[in-house]
């Protein structure tokens, strides 16, 4: 029997629904600069490869050449100030990870959003206390969809990366949770969001799907038996 001790989490899009927070600092950025604001739908496809990517991709869209990385330290800044104005929980997100730590299960964060502003969203709804380990997307030098990542995050929370197949699972919204699960050997559950590219079995293989976050604890009965 099987028992998937280690429980590693996508933040974005799976625990919390940011974007709205995540838009308004890019278009105060691209007001800056002189542009008008992309719309959220745009924005949001774009979330998932961590805040340079994004940057990349809506300067891109605005048709700015500029530099993204010259400009992360302004759209960090912009970003941790209000990063929690309009961003909210999914329902039963906080009753579903206290249930999952009281029956023993380790529980990590593996995002590609920067550590400062992951850290500043998991106290302001509680939730820092839950995580055994939180590993961000200025971590380490890799981000997902590598593997190192979810590596570091099973590590950090006790787990063993050999035996990960049998006792660890990645939870995440997108292709880039997706592939970051097959790269890292660990069974991928994902939950559709709208945010970055969508999750495809035809290129990416097998992986388990539910509709809400609230469908996960029937489906980790069943990966335990």
């Amino acid at each position: 029997m099987a028992w998937r001790q280690f429980l590693v989490f996508d933040l974005d899009g799976t625990l919390i629904d940011s974007a709205p927070d995540i838009a308004d600092a890019v278009n105060i950025l691209l007001g800056e600069l002189g542009k008008p604001a992309l719309p959220l739908g745009d924005i949001k496809t774009m979330i998932g490869d961590g805040a340079p990517v994004l940057l990349a991709r809506s300067l891109k869209a605005s048709g700015l050449s500029h530099d993204a990385a010259d400009l992360m330290p302004r759209f960090k800044t912009i970003y941790e100030a209000a990063s929690t104005n309009r961003t909210v929980l999914y329902p039963k997100v906080r009753e579903i990870l206290e249930a999952f730590r009281q029956e023993g299960r380790h529980l990590s964060l593996c995002t590609n959003k920067p550590s400062v502003a992951t850290r500043v969203v998991l106290d302001h709804f509680g939730l820092s206390a839950l995580f055994h380990a939180v590993v961000g997307g200025d971590s380490l030098k890799e981000r997902k969809p590598a593997k190192e990542p979810l590596l570091a995050a099973i590590i950090q929370s006790g787990g063993d990366p050999a035996n990960a197949s049998e006792t660890a699972v990645m939870v995440g919204d997108s292709h880039t949770d997706l592939a970051t699960a097959k790269a890292g050997g660990v069974p991928g559950i994902i939950i559709p969001s709208g945010y970055g590219r969508a999750a495809d079995r035809e290129s990416q293989g097998a992986y388990h799907e539910i509709a809400r976050f609230a469908d996960l604890p029937a489906l980790l009965t069943e990966l335990d038996h």
